[in-house]
């Protein structure tokens, strides 16, 4: 699907697409300072703001939240909250749960309001979240016309990333509408070696080989996010749409050299991918006062979510590139919907006091189909998968906001919610799970005085397992599968992890914007999902299944203040824990958990017109024991980021930044020991800075 193809479809489409209103989700509006709004909220949360997402010239969200307390960006932008991710940290649009395989790193911080951070859940937004909750709120309406555009450029390795941003909003009587858009072109060239020995009990070194791998990685994308409101009689009426086109080419070569032991079966090999799709989500929602303070709420949205790849893997032997040795195309179809909504009343008030109690309902159904055919000249077999399967969910609510005295509220909720799974494959019968799951929310906050307070939450939350989880079909690799380079497969009998999880607080502000926060948190969780590595005849395979007990626990530091006029300062910290019972120690943490974390940066009004900035980010690399045969580890990583602003004229600004300056190598390391020795896989992949340039115009 050609990009270029659909940019009539874009326009045609998003004057009639519908999507959800976006900050009645929380109840809260960015009118005024984000710290009053943080001590505010009985919820611990942070809300990161539009001018904080665009600050530094972020070119992907997941890079510009990489900055906030107690998140951390895994692969492929994956969000993670206490080092947890692989859906243990919620990550919502607009207050609905993404769909699966939505590229964080692919949303443009320009197409984005604001960010929540939850740390503790809630009854409303959902408790599938172990970790807590990132709710990412797109643009929404502007006060008056406003029009604003951006244009950037990135290099990264002596390629460059050209995009391109445009957002126009009004308000007149009775509606108000804002249609943001974003595209852009990446190139990301990589590098890796792979170190592959075998230490056998004697202390021999019967395998020995070392192969180094070339990556070249295009991405395009266009997204578009209209938003529409109307207000008649005291209804208000809201749509918001998300599209996102995209298309991706990736280009593997590799080369092998045995020092010891025979080489694979292809030591000098390619592979190519090309990845197409797109993803359409739809809401529309609807509210009416009623008598006496009370609010009714409705939302209905859609998502389509088609997407197709081909890939092919090719022998380079002598130099000579062989006729395609694998030819796979697979294609993904996702539907889904949702219902919601509640009725919200106020109750007590006076010298009483004051309720706001909440009464909803959630649910949801999404179907996928999948089907795979391969040509596999390497064994003259060819293969035809089908597989379908369905996630139906339905949710009950209830939940009290009660203001108790005015220096101390709680929230009090409960929600039911039924998770049933169905996966099928052709020829075979289907697999049903179907999982209740009662969760009751407590929080509450004390103001020990204007500038102190403290808070206290528990919540019972779960894990439920992801479609591509569930469906059973195996993905292979191409060459040397090992112990530690496995096939993997789903697994449909899994059940979602259940978890109680308590959280603490302390909040101290001063100043303007200026605060100190100190929190703690322990989750215990059961039916964990860990990964399961078994031998299938002569092919080695992993898939995931539940086993057993573990725990969580950590704390966090944030501060943040003015120092002296025109220099803001800012640092976090946090810190993080865990232990997986059936697995022996030491290292036996869920599997990469960033043990630590820190930030530390600041802002300086060097002149009228210029405003320079440094971050420095840090993740402390850590050794995961999987198994009582399989261990993995990855290195620190150190991130340096430099920005610079300057206002040229009142609606004019250019930014100059450059991230990445340590350049420090990522490295992993994989392990399984067996009574034929220790096979290592040591893999380096280069790092290099990327360099930007932005220009940005509003009117």
């Amino acid at each position: 699907m050609k990009l270029r193809l659909c940019a009539l479809a874009i326009a045609i489409a998003f004057p009639a697409a519908s999507l959800a209103a976006d900050g009645e989700v929380l109840k809260i509006e960015v009118s005024g300072a984000k710290a009053d709004l943080r001590r505010e909220e009985t919820a611990a949360s942070i809300v990161v703001g539009k001018e904080e997402l665009l600050r530094q010239g972020d070119r992907t969200l997941a890079d510009a939240l990489k900055r906030v307390p107690g998140v951390s960006v895994g692969k492929g932008g994956e969000l993670r909250m206490r080092g947890l991710g692989n859906g243990y940290t919620q990550v919502l649009l607009n207050g609905v749960a993404v769909p699966p395989g939505f590229a964080v790193d692919s949303l443009a911080p320009e197409l984005v309001e604001r960010v929540d951070i939850l740390r503790s859940a809630s009854a409303e937004l959902g408790t599938q979240a172990i970790a807590g909750s990132i709710n990412i709120i797109l643009r929404k309406s502007a006060p008056r016309a406003r029009q604003e555009a951006k244009l950037a450029l990135d290099a990264l390795s002596g390629e460059r990333s050209p995009s391109l941003a445009w957002q126009a909003s009004d308000k007149r009587d009775g509606y108000a509408y804002t249609v943001a858009t974003a595209a852009s072109r990446t190139t990301l060239p990589a590098s890796r070696r792979f170190e592959e020995t075998l230490a056998d009990p004697d202390g021999g070194l019967p395998l020995l080989r070392m192969t180094s791998e070339r990556e070249y990685n295009v991405a395009r994308a266009a997204s578009i996010a209209p938003r529409f409101t109307w207000n008649r009689g005291g209804d208000t009426l809201a749509s918001q749409s998300f599209l996102n086109l995209y298309e991706r080419s990736n280009g593997f070569v590799a080369h092998e050299s045995a020092l010891a032991s025979a080489p694979t079966q292809f030591p000098d090999s390619g592979r190519h991918v090309d990845l197409r799709g797109f993803l359409l989500r739809s809401d529309l929602s609807w509210q009416r006062p009623m008598e006496h303070g009370a609010r009714l709420e409705a939302r209905l949205g859609g998502t389509w979510n088609p997407r197709s790849s081909d890939f092919e893997f090719h022998s380079l032997a002598d130099g000579v590139r062989s006729p395609d040795l694998k030819a796979v195309h697979s294609d993904i179809r996702e539907l889904g919907a949702t219902f919601s909504g509640k009725y919200q009343l106020p109750l007590g008030g006076g010298r009483s006091a004051s309720h706001t109690l909440a009464l909803g309902w959630d649910g949801g159904y999404t179907t996928r189909s999948q089907t795979r055919v391969e040509q596999d000249r390497t064994v003259g077999m060819d293969y035809d998968e089908r597989y379908r399967g369905s996630i139906a969910r339905a949710a009950l609510f209830a939940q009290d906001e009660w203001e108790i005295a005015p220096a101390w509220s709680l929230s009090a909720g409960v929600r039911w919610e039924v998770v049933e799974t169905e996966v099928a494959t052709r020829g075979q019968g289907a697999t049903a799970q179907r999982s209740p799951v009662l969760s009751p929310v407590l929080q509450t906050l004390l103001k020990l005085s204007p500038q102190r307070q403290m808070r206290l939450a528990l919540a019972r939350t779960f894990k439920a397992p992801a479609m591509q989880e569930l469906i059973p079909r195996r993905y292979t690799v191409d060459n040397n599968n090992s112990a530690t380079n496995p096939d993997n497969e789903g697994n449909p009998a899994l059940r979602p992890e259940l978890a109680w999880g308590l959280d603490a607080g302390y909040e101290q502000y001063f100043g303007k914007e200026g605060m100190f926060s100190a929190s703690a948190y322990a989750r215990r969780i059961d039916d964990v999902t860990l990964p399961l590595l078994f031998r299938d005849r002569d092919r080695w395979v992993v898939t995931k299944a539940n086993q057993g007990r573990a725990q969580a626990y950590g704390i966090a530091l944030e501060a943040k203040g003015e120092w002296m006029p025109g220099l803001s300062l800012r640092a976090n910290l946090a810190r993080n824990w865990s232990r997986v019972a059936s697995v022996p120690g030491p290292d036996n943490r869920l599997d990469r958990q960033a043990p630590l974390s820190a930030n530390a940066g600041f802002d300086y009004q060097a002149l009228p017109a210029l405003k320079v900035g440094v971050d420095l980010n840090y993740q402390r690399g850590a050794n995961t024991r999987v198994s009582l045969r399989e261990a993995s580890g990855t290195d620190s990583v150190r991130k340096l980021d430099l920005y610079a602003t300057w206002q040229w004229s009142a609606a004019t600004r250019l930014r100059i930044g450059a991230a990445n300056l340590l350049r420090r190598d990522g490295v992993e390391l994989q392990t399984y020991t067996d009574a034929a020795g220790v096979r290592r896989v040591l893999t380096r992949t280069d790092s290099a800075p990327t360099l930007r340039a932005s220009v940005e115009r509003n009117w």
